[in-house]
């Protein structure tokens, strides 16, 4: 070693520890730091699908709370309510009727059936099947919104005038909403028939360029 290398060195930098508690960062860095606490946003301040679907769940709970005693949820009394109205219905016309798929309602109307809530026998073409409400599903229908005007009987005064409010309310959206949801739908088969009457003019007018092509027929 040169006498430049024996030279002393300049002292390691350590980092300093800090010694009020208060100031040293918490494990991890800025991911572990605890939120502040402080008030949690109201309901005023949610967008109005989270306000929907939280009246929604909240309200379900409290009806199936009722129905249980029928084996029954507020998705199964929907079907039993649909089936007759509709009697002889259909699983297409249920599901059309109560806005859900054909899947997530098959698990309902199972259900009905295991319960002996519905009955379902096949139509004259044999493809079709269609639901019946067998006596003890008519029973147990009736007995399901003797439960549900109980709840709506005990509401009185400013409860049930704001329950009568709701439910107006409640009807002047679904009726909006499905002329939307209508509008919506015509609009997509109207271009459906668009699309379709534009390419069979398309492959027409193709198939006519290579018949003439193929018969020397001049253009």
């Amino acid at each position: 070693m040169t006498g430049q290398d024996k030279g002393p060195k300049p002292p390691h930098h350590r980092v300093r520890r800090l010694t009020d508690p208060d100031q040293q960062p918490l494990p991890g860095g800025p991911r572990h730091m605890k939120a502040v606490p402080g008030p949690r946003p109201g309901p005023q301040q949610w967008a109005t699908h989270r306000l929907v679907s939280i009246a929604a769940r909240l309200y379900e709970r409290r009806i199936n709370r009722r129905l249980a005693r029928l084996k029954l949820t507020t998705s199964a009394l929907d079907a039993l309510e649909a089936v007759a109205e509709l009697e002889p219905a259909t699983a297409t016309d249920v599901a059309a009727m109560l806005y859900v798929s054909r899947q997530s309602l098959g698990k309902v109307l199972r259900r009905l059936q295991s319960l002996g809530y519905l009955s379902k026998e096949r139509g004259r073409d044999g493809r079709s099947a269609y639901l019946h409400l067998t006596e003890e599903g008519r029973a147990a229908l009736s007995a399901a919104e003797n439960l549900i005007g109980e709840e709506t009987s005990e509401a009185t005064g400013t409860d049930f005038a704001e329950e009568v409010l709701f439910r107006q309310q409640l009807e002047q959206q679904i009726r909006h909403l499905r002329n939307a949801e209508s509008g919506t739908a015509t609009r997509h088969r109207t271009r459906e028939r668009q699309a379709r009457t534009v390419s069979s003019f398309r492959h027409g007018q193709e198939h006519h360029t290579k018949h003439n092509n193929e018969s020397g027929a001049p253009l």
